[in-house]
């Protein structure tokens, strides 16, 4: 049975932690345990073998996007709108293809900002209210996912080399 990257990565800081850092005396030498530690933790929420990150951003993405969609149904403004990234998302699917999905969804949320900006004057009040909401809750939502994926920097035992 082979374990999981976590708990590789798990087991790499409980090592450092209870042999490598109860054998060191200098705390500059501590101190960069605990920076490779940081490092460790961050692999381990964002390494490719866990897709659950940017499963995460890709729904909120995705959200966002099919709301402008929706919204811009049957008016004649959608003609000029940037075009949008569709399709549903496949049962099992690469890292590199869930990066680029990301990717795509980032630019054509800035295209649609761009694009709403333009166009803002020729759109009802509410409906650019609506497409600018959708649209920041989608980076905001974005932005939640990348904190509560990344680990707590451990700051205060890099530069003290003991733990607080």
């Amino acid at each position: 049975m082979n374990n999981s990257f976590a708990r590789l990565i798990d087991g790499m800081n409980a090592t450092l932690r209870s042999e490598v850092l109860s054998r060191l005396d200098d705390e500059f030498a501590r101190g960069q345990v605990f920076g490779v530690i940081n490092l460790l933790n961050t692999f381990k929420v964002r390494a490719d073998w866990s897709a659950g990150f940017l499963l995460e951003q890709l729904a909120v993405q995705r959200t966002a996007l099919d709301g402008v969609a929706a919204l811009m149904q049957g008016r004649p403004e959608a003609a000029s709108l940037p075009a949008l990234p569709t399709g549903a998302m496949p049962a099992a699917v690469p890292i590199a293809e869930l990066l680029a999905q990301r990717d795509s969804a980032n630019r054509a949320i800035g295209d649609l900002l761009g694009w709403l900006d333009a166009q803002r004057a020729q759109l009802p009040a509410q409906v650019a209210a609506d497409i600018e909401q959708l649209l920041r809750t989608a980076m905001r939502s974005e932005l939640a996912i990348e904190l509560k994926n990344s680990p707590r920097p451990l700051f205060a035992e890099m530069s003290s080399g003991s733990e607080d």
